[in-house]
């Protein structure tokens, strides 16, 4: 193989990893935001809090999964999981 060959096949493994992460963060976030319609149950302050809440939850470095429950303990108790 010459090296355009190799340079061409490097560029396309090196976009598809990145597109794959993309789309998986994407991914996500789609079910988090998700997740959040479906506590706050056409409840526009409760989704605001609760959107709030998760960002202020990942700003902590909290995992998903801890995030989740503590979103639905937020959504339960009306008190903050923090």
């Amino acid at each position: 193989m010459d090296s355009l060959s190799i340079f061409i096949i490097v560029i396309s493994v090196v976009l598809a990893i990145a597109f794959k992460w993309y789309l998986f963060r994407r991914i996500q976030r789609w079910i988090d935001r998700d997740l959040i319609k479906g506590l706050a149950s056409s409840n526009p302050a409760l989704e605001q809090r609760l959107l709030e809440a998760d960002q202020d939850f990942r700003a902590a470095g909290m995992k998903r999964a801890e995030r989740h429950q503590k979103l639905e303990q937020l959504a339960s108790n009306g008190e903050p999981g923090l």
